[in-house]
């Protein structure tokens, strides 16, 4: 009797465990059940953001920040000695080209220009007499009257007098560089922006003498990713900002690419021009470039967000009225990255402009749902 009350308590607990099993099942797999709504009652729709899809003219656009450079720098040497007689400038002064910086003593260059002057002389007039004495070797020894050994010495007499006067001559140009470098004048049209001279000082050869900077134009060179370096040309439009000038726009041009990467950040050097005619941009002041990347095309663009992503096929919610109802159909479309712009795609097929897509509750939306216009509509 024990024997049967165990299998019997054995069975109801079996029974009781699948029961309790297939209720579980039934109540986690059970596809939801319309909840019936009161009749005269209004059906909740979902409310959905809104997209209308347009096509106009694309192009992408990227900003960069850099630190703008002079249009040219120039470091000004001594190229000869001496004391300092008169300035033509001072640290900070705008110059022109050509302007006298300074003045050094020139009496020492003016002798060696005046010695080297009368050496020319003298050895011109021996240059002559060797001439004129090698042509009368040459009639005696015709007459049989000179040696060729005379003739010979005659020869090379006339040859060393002319290294001679040549050699001069170069001392000469020395002469007259040196006395020329007495006085030193500004390369270019700019700024001292450093000049460490003082007058009476006594300058020696190569002796740093200060910096001269060209605003004319600024300049800033930008590093590049490889997918912007390629689709951007020397001559290009670009804009900048300075955050020392706000509200102001300076316009300038791509002037030069770079072929190669630099090996420690590698990106690709791209050198900007903006033109500084009143001087408002100054070396060291940080901008923002910003570049219009690629050919500009009539596009079709479409927020990210809108996408679908399935098994890496790629939807959108179509929503349109049918009946004097907003639905939401669902649809596959092709798309594409826009370059340098994460927040948008491409549109290749699957949508025409002037249609609405849906930019919210993607993934809650039912292929057929009537829905309601959210509280935003981009157009």
């Amino acid at each position: 009797m024990p024997d049967v009350s165990n299998r019997l308590r054995k069975a109801f607990l079996l029974v009781a465990g699948l029961l309790f099993v297939g209720g579980f099942l039934l109540f986690r797999f059970a596809p939801e059940q319309a909840q019936i709504e009161p009749a005269g009652a209004k059906v909740a729709l979902r409310p959905v953001d809104l997209h209308r899809v347009e096509s106009a003219e694309l192009r992408s656009h990227v900003e960069v920040a850099g630190v703008l450079e002079g249009r040219r720098e120039a470091t000004l040497f001594s190229e000869t000695r001496g004391p300092v007689l008169e300035l033509g400038a001072e640290e900070l002064d705008r110059v022109e080209a050509g302007q006298m910086l300074l003045r050094i003593d020139p009496l020492q260059a003016e002798v060696a220009v005046e010695r080297a002057r009368a050496v020319l002389a003298r050895r011109k007039s021996e240059l002559a007499l060797a001439r004129s004495n090698l042509e009368r070797r040459r009639v005696l020894a015709e007459r049989g009257v000179a040696s060729d050994a005379d003739l010979d010495d005659a020869l090379n007499a006339e040859k060393v007098a002319a290294a001679a006067l040549r050699q001069n001559r170069a001392e000469l140009r020395q002469a007259l560089d040196d006395l020329a470098n007495k006085t030193v004048v500004a390369p270019f049209t700019g700024v001292l922006r450093r000049f460490e001279v003082e007058k009476g000082e006594f300058v020696r050869d190569g002796q740093d003498l200060g910096e001269l900077v060209d605003l004319s134009a600024a300049r800033t060179t930008l590093g590049l990713s490889d997918r912007q370096v390629v689709v951007l040309s020397p001559g290009q439009a670009v804009e900048a900002h300075a955050p020392a000038r706000p509200g102001e726009t300076f316009a300038g041009s791509v002037l030069r690419v770079g072929a190669a990467s630099d090996p420690e950040t590698r990106k690709f050097p791209a050198e900007i021009e903006l033109p500084n005619p009143d001087g408002r941009l100054l070396p060291g002041m940080a901008v923002t470039v910003g570049l219009e990347l690629g050919a500009p095309g009539i596009r079709t663009a479409i927020p990210a967000e809108a996408m679908l992503d399935e098994f890496g096929l790629d939807f959108v919610w179509v929503v349109a009225p049918e009946d004097g109802v907003l639905v939401a159909r669902r649809r596959r479309v092709s798309v594409r990255p826009l370059p340098f712009e994460p927040g948008r795609v491409e549109i290749l097929s699957g949508l025409e402009p002037g249609e609405q897509i849906a930019v919210s509750a993607t993934r809650q939306l039912r292929d057929g749902e009537s829905v309601r216009r959210g509280g935003r509509t981009d157009r």
